[in-house]
């Protein structure tokens, strides 16, 4: 809820402004883009449970400003960038303790079900929360949605409390500098990690860029308000979620690096023909199939990650992934806002489909040509 509210917010506040979005996206991911590998040095040190607890009191404190500052109509656009940079630092810390924290309980044999009932638990509230997003905007304004958020984190930070403190598996003494280039030395010594990282690198950069597009896309293609643009979400949501439990069902099958990067090819394909699109109903069919096959790619990378790298760099690993799935969120939302302002929102998403498209066949192309 608060994803679209505070989207929608920022169009507001900027006059319905592409590039507006886009430095916004830049303010709320960057951090993760820049301290995302060192926030793995310190999950990789401290309780991870303990690191969970510290960002969801930040993120319950920055909720009730946004609600409160919102309500109050003192709100401006500089102050949403300075909540969306301490948000997106905060969140540099959330991703790798989340993740870390689910092989911590279950181990390494149930990890392929447990990723995947993970982003199930995820995609659930992308479902429910764009579409009650979108109906409370319309009905009880912006500030309404912040505020429902910041209460929600009450019942996040209880349940954290029912989880034990685990030890850390902790490996020779070593600082920060050297615990990244630790995790970086590894990646270029396992093939099938630096090829799932490039292919991710540029889908994350160029081809996952619906929060930034879909906003303009309800407005400039579909001429359509805040409540439509809460089912597009929810319908990507949906597909995502539909991804997660097929990877959940499907156990270890689809775990072969190879199908991984078909699920890629899917995904670009599907965003190939996003530019044909007549209508509503036609858009939602094509988030379905979008959200099925990004889930499918990105659970599997997510889960192979974890599975071949030690207890001990779970963090860094972890890290590394979140900084190429979601810290290059700034560079493709500028990308994409400067493609969008100039040939319109289609053009984006088109363009993130080819250049997903030829990553992943060059990828596909290299692992079938490896043995086994």
């Amino acid at each position: 809820m608060q994803s679209v509210a505070a989207a929608w917010l920022v169009l507001q506040l900027s006059h319905n402004s592409a590039f507006a979005l886009a430095v916004f996206g830049a303010f709320s991911y960057a951090p993760v883009l820049v301290f995302g590998l060192y926030a793995g040095t310190l999950v990789d040190r401290f309780p991870h449970r303990d690191v969970l607890l510290v960002t969801q009191v930040v993120s319950l404190a920055g909720a009730v400003l946004y609600a409160a500052l919102t309500a109050t109509h003192t709100i401006t656009l500089p102050i949403v960038l300075v909540l969306a940079a301490v948000l997106g630092l905060n969140q540099a810390l959330y991703f790798p303790a989340r993740q870390a924290t689910v092989l911590e309980m279950v181990g390494r044999g149930e990890l392929a079900s447990a990723v995947a009932l993970n982003s199930t638990a995820f995609n659930l509230a992308r479902i429910v929360g764009p579409a009650i997003g979108g109906i409370v905007i319309a009905t009880l304004g912006v500030a309404a949605c912040f505020w429902l958020n910041a209460v929600s984190y009450l019942g996040v930070i209880a349940a954290l409390l029912t989880i034990r403190r685990r030890p850390l598996t902790v490996g020779p003494p070593q600082t920060a500098l050297q615990l990244m280039a630790e995790a970086l030395r590894y990646v270029a010594r396992t093939p099938i990690l630096a090829g799932l990282f490039l292919l991710l690198f540029v889908a994350g950069t160029f081809g996952a860029n619906f929060n930034l597009v879909l906003p303009l896309f309800t407005r400039v293609v579909l001429h359509a308000n805040a409540d439509t643009l809460g089912y597009l979400f929810a319908a990507q949501g949906v597909g995502s979620l539909i991804g997660a439990l097929t990877m959940a069902a499907a156990g270890g099958f689809l775990l072969e690096p190879r199908r991984i990067v078909m699920g890629a090819l899917l995904f670009a394909l599907t965003e190939l023909l996003f530019v044909t699109v007549p209508g509503f109903t036609q858009t939602i069919v094509l988030l379905l199939v979008i959200g099925w096959s990004f889930a499918v790619y990105s659970i599997g990378t997510n889960t192979v990650v974890q599975v071949r790298s030690p207890d001990r760099m779970q963090g860094r690993m972890v890290s590394l992934y979140s900084v190429l799935f979601i810290g290059v969120t700034p560079i493709g939302n500028i990308w994409a806002g400067i493609v969008a302002h100039l040939f319109g929102p289609s053009a984006a998403v088109w363009l993130g489909g080819v250049l997903t498209g030829v990553a992943g066949l060059g990828v596909l192309a290299y692992f079938l040509t490896r043995r086994g």
